[in-house]
């Protein structure tokens, strides 16, 4: 392989990689008048989903095989900011048992954390990326994103999102369950059409009453199939029914993929053909789809756009939040006033409990736990932290990566009460030690703004070390505030059992 390594002088290179069930995807791209243009392209078929064994873990060799792929991928974006690289993994990532040993090796190969997202994360995505490669348009569109574990179909206009669905079919697990041993006939192929069907009928009624002016697909199986019936003149404009059926009928007559003599079919799409074209047939059955059109946008380039939105405009995650706490009925004065007081103490802590990170905002993290950590009120006060941990946790909140979401959750479990250790545990490095500093930050904005004033004290957080502090209060202040004087009492036993010492005058 030829050196792939990209050298820039300047900081306007963005990468977005997506590490899909079937393939891995890079994109490089700078930003040019609102449009990306492409610098650089780079997929390999990895075959993740196709590497998990019985017991739902990857094999070694898939494993290993992630592994180097990402180190080459590394060599290529090594000169690039890391605030501009995005990665993310999906279906088998979300599900693979030994998911967790993967991403620590593979942070080592690639030289970037790796995101875990959500299905309906995913989907927003490939919304994103596919509408910002269309002209602008009013019309109402449907899309839809066929991985190797997971499709996805999305409802919107414009850069907007209306319903957003993820599927638990794909083309390699539709392959695997209907197709392992590359053995095609009329029989397997009904059957798997029929299971599809079975699969996406529980959203035809939410997709179909939504409606859509015009039907568009994304990734590499549907860029495929679109090759195919145009290269084989069964479909021309579009992929249509018609054009479906006759390469259904081709793969039916060759009895298998791998002995199929079409037009155009690449030796490296021919394993997880038959899955996909069933997942696209059923669906232009179930929903009644007369023509089909082909995106070259998808999930990277929309990672490429929503970076430039957290970097530039306004991030998607601000918006989550924002929703949840109308949502969940927030008290957004006391919400606002533990948030003050937390970025205050953060900035005073940050240097030596060393916080500030290359690859993580957590001066943003400590402010959505602080906006967000009485959203479990709403369903009860008693053991609310709890609540609100479990809210956020299981909660779709568009922008959020899984493991944000964990994070959120383990500091929401943790602003009061006793330390649950076993949340931060669970966390990858440098998070699992980095989020107890802030959870402590957070505990003390929370507990000193236990009267709900509508007035934040001048504090000071004098940090002596990884485990001592102490605060020093305005003249007075505690005098006239004597239960938080005693909440600060119960809060440094509190910390004494979690290792730290607090003080306080």
């Amino acid at each position: 392989m030829t050196d792939m390594q990209i050298e820039s002088n300047e900081n306007d290179l963005y990468a977005a990689i997506d590490l899909g069930s079937n393939s891995f995807h890079m994109i490089v791209a700078r930003e040019v008048h609102g449009q990306l243009q492409v610098v650089d392209k780079h997929k390999e078929m990895v075959r993740l989903r196709l590497g998990l064994d019985d017991q739902g873990r990857l094999t070694d060799t898939a494993f290993q095989a992630g592994l180097d792929c990402l180190t080459r991928f590394g060599q290529l974006i090594k000169n690039i900011p890391t605030p501009n690289v995005r990665v993310v993994g999906t279906n088998t990532l979300r599900n693979a048992q030994n998911s967790r040993q993967f991403l620590i090796s593979a942070r080592k190969a690639l030289g970037h954390h790796i995101e875990i997202i959500s299905g309906q994360e995913e989907a927003r995505l490939i919304y994103l990326g596919v509408a910002h490669g269309l002209a602008k348009s009013e019309e109402q569109r449907l899309v839809m994103d066929i991985g190797g574990g997971s499709t996805e179909y999305i409802i919107g206009r414009g850069f907007t999102n209306e319903h957003l669905t993820s599927t638990e079919m794909g083309c390699v697990s539709i392959t695997q369950l209907h197709f392992a041993d590359d053995i095609i006939t009329a029989e397997r192929m009904n059957r798997a059409i029929a299971s599809c069907r079975q699969v996406l009928r529980p959203h035809r009624k939410t997709l179909t009453q939504l409606g859509w002016d015009t039907a568009y697909g994304a990734s590499g199986t549907i860029k495929s199939i679109s090759q195919l019936l145009q290269e084989n003149g069964w479909s021309e404009n579009c992929i249509t029914q018609d054009g479906l059926q006759h390469l259904r009928g081709e793969l039916i007559k060759a009895g298998s993929a791998q002995n199929c003599q079409i037009t155009g079919l690449k030796d490296d799409r021919r394993p997880v053909l038959a899955g996909g074209l069933a997942v696209l047939i059923a669906t232009f059955e179930e929903l009644k789809i007369d023509c089909m059109q082909v995106s070259s946008n998808a999930l990277r380039e929309g990672l490429v756009f929503d970076t430039l939105g957290r970097l530039f405009a306004e991030d998607s995650r601000e918006s989550s939040v924002r929703a949840m706490q109308t949502w969940m009925r927030v008290d957004l004065q006391q919400a606002s006033m533990v948030a003050k007081t937390a970025r205050s103490l953060f900035n005073q802590a940050h240097n030596i409990w060393q916080l500030r990170d290359s690859e993580y905002d957590y001066p943003k993290l400590l402010n959505w736990a602080s906006e967000l950590h009485e959203c479990g009120i709403a369903l009860s006060y008693k053991r609310y932290r709890h609540h609100s941990a479990y809210l956020i946790e299981q909660a779709d909140m568009a922008g959020f990566t899984n493991q944000e979401k964990q994070m959120l959750a383990a500091m929401m479990l943790n602003h009061r009460g006793k330390f649950v250790q076993e949340s931060f545990d669970n966390l990858l490095e440098p998070h699992n030690t980095k989020l107890v500093f802030l959870t402590v930050l957070l505990r003390l904005a929370v507990r000193i703004h236990r009267g709900r004033d509508a007035e934040s004290p001048e504090v000071m957080l004098v940090i002596e070390d990884n485990t001592n502090m102490h605060l020093r209060f305005e003249d007075n202040w505690l005098k006239a505030h004597p239960l938080s004087q005693m909440d600060l009492e119960i809060e440094a036993k509190r910390l004494e059992g979690a290792g730290f010492k607090l003080t306080f005058e």
